[in-house]
């Protein structure tokens, strides 16, 4: 009788630990870099509500701080969301491996979508930047790098709030 309480305490025990171990896939949550990007989205929309029309190169120097100030943020949440520490690469490949055996997209395990898609969001704005101190912004060309940046700022706030989960 001893012997089988003993017995079913020590399955109990290994159910535990085994239902215990997960494999992680993505980075950890972190309400930091959410709120970040938040506040970093609302001065980028502003940025672009004040260029709409164009911009003209003799007043490049008025807005050369907000640019600076918007590449800092958007380059400090990219290493801050990278800082967060990653699944291993021996689990992301049984992911991807079982992932591909269904006909699925693999799992990129190298580093968080959204510090990518923040990384190119500073490119993006350094890029702009760069124009319109040459030559100053038509209104079609703020369009379109507001395009570009809104496709990178969806993806980053779409993971960041898959994390969340």
């Amino acid at each position: 009788m001893l012997r089988m309480v003993s017995l079913r305490v020590s399955m109990a025990a290994l159910l535990l630990c085994v239902a215990a171990c997960t494999t992680t896939l993505a980075p950890r949550y972190d309400q930091a870099v959410v709120d970040g990007l938040s506040g970093s989205s609302v001065q980028l929309m502003q940025l672009f509500a004040a260029l709409a029309s164009g911009a003209d190169k003799t007043s490049f120097t008025s807005r050369q701080r907000g640019y600076n100030r918007l590449i800092g943020r958007f380059d400090a949440l990219a290493v801050q969301a990278r800082a967060r520490p990653m699944p291993t690469r021996r689990s992301t490949q049984r992911a991807s491996d079982y992932l591909a055996r269904r006909g699925l997209a693999a799992v990129d395990g190298d580093e968080p979508a959204s510090a990518l898609a923040m990384e190119k969001i500073a490119r993006t704005l350094a890029k702009m930047k760069q124009v319109d101190a040459k030559q100053g912004l038509s209104a079609i060309e703020v369009a379109a790098f507001k395009g570009q940046v809104l496709i990178y700022l969806d993806q980053a706030l779409t993971y960041e709030s898959f994390l969340k989960r």
